[in-house]
């Protein structure tokens, strides 16, 4: 339960706000899920970045993760967590962290050019899971379903090397970010377990000898249909933001994080307020939403959290420390400098980077990377 006494005592600054209640259960929702369907759940702990919230998922069974580098993979392995995917193009400049690791828990890295093999082979000095990265639509990394040959090449070559053991195949479908409603989502769901399914018919392996893993939060938020995938790794989903409402992966009241906003002045002749919170902690992400491009929705912090309305306006500038927020008169007279207003972001990934911690609402400071002295 929020506290407006501990808030006007603690917060002083831009301050991330976590609604454990809300986040729990966005982390339920896709275990349910998972033991539904049928398939593991590797959450990717890119967005939260935080062993305090990590301990949320291992309350709800979760053993193995994804990361996104390998300083990330660190920070959780020294926290108890010992099955790390780093699913990010393998880096061959970090072999020797990668090697303490794999020295100490199981690591899978991930490959997405068959040039790399060789060279990591020759580095790779303990025992490591090798997933090949395939790109389902995306175009950002990975390869084609129709390169065949080169795939099997890959597999082929990985068994020559006794520290190298195949895994399997992982895929980011981030193409369903241009989605903007449920249907388009399970379009591109769709084409993405058809794609899977080429690629393991073209395959002469035993379905059982390998993984195949997706991890897309508008996909692994709204389908229904998992047959050919055996892990799902999505990261947004345990925060969730604008965004993805947009895109129609939950509702605006699943989002689990604001930012706490200090407000420094106010203009009633240009129906504006200024706050303390801008670029630097909210990022650049912009949305336009009916016609307005904006970096974020002002939200009144309440006994329960925060609740936003459609009267409230919208952040409509960011300058480095600056934020400006366009609002309805009604919204203007009832806050005055002094006060603190809560801005959902565009995009929760980059706001809690950005931040490096979190306070939740309750006043209890959650731990980040960013503070962790890596």
């Amino acid at each position: 339960m929020l506290n407006p006494k501990t808030f006007k005592t603690m917060i002083t600054s831009p301050t991330l706000l976590v609604d454990e209640h809300k986040c729990r259960a966005n982390i339920r929702r896709i275990v349910r899920k998972a033991e539904k369907h049928h398939f593991e759940f590797r959450p990717h702990f890119k967005t939260h970045q935080s062993v305090d919230i990590g301990s949320w998922f291992k309350d709800e069974g979760v053993s193995g993760i994804t990361v996104s580098s390998v300083k990330m993979a660190l920070y959780f392995a020294r926290n108890g967590w010992k099955d790390i995917t780093i699913a990010f193009p393998v880096n061959i400049r970090e072999m020797e962290a990668i090697n303490k690791l794999s020295e100490e828990i199981s690591v899978t890295i991930l490959i997405s050019d068959p040039d790399i093999i060789g060279k990591l082979a020759d580095k790779a000095e303990f025992a490591m899971g090798v997933m090949i990265e395939i790109d389902t639509g995306s175009n950002r990394t990975g390869l084609a379903v129709s390169q065949n040959e080169e795939i099997q090449k890959l597999i082929a070559g990985l068994s020559d090397f006794k520290n190298l053991e195949f895994k399997g195949f992982y895929s980011h479908p981030g193409h369903s970010y241009a989605a903007r409603s449920a249907e388009e989502i399970n379009e591109v769901h769709k084409n993405v377990l058809s794609r899977i399914s080429d690629l393991v018919s073209g395959l002469s392996l035993d379905r059982k000898e390998y993984s195949i893993c997706i991890g897309d939060t508008p996909c692994s938020s709204v389908s229904t249909n998992f047959e050919g995938i055996d892990q799902l790794s999505p990261g947004n989903l345990v925060f969730y933001d604008l965004m993805q409402v947009q895109i129609g992966s939950c509702s605006i009241n699943e989002i689990a994080v604001a930012l706490a906003c200090p407000v420094v002045a106010k203009y009633p002749s240009r129906n504006e307020i200024v706050v303390h919170g801008g670029a630097v902690h909210l990022s650049k992400e912009a949305m336009e939403e009916n016609g307005t491009k904006h970096f974020g929705f002002p939200a009144h912090l309440n006994e329960d959290g925060w609740q936003v309305s459609d009267e409230n306006g919208y952040v409509i500038s960011l300058s480095q420390e600056h934020g400006i927020i366009k609002c309805s008169s009604a919204f203007m007279k009832t806050v005055s400098p002094g006060d603190l207003i809560a801005i959902l972001p565009v995009h929760s990934c980059l706001c809690a980077d950005l931040m490096g911690g979190y306070q939740s609402l309750g006043g209890k400071t959650l731990n980040h990377l960013r503070t962790a002295g890596l």
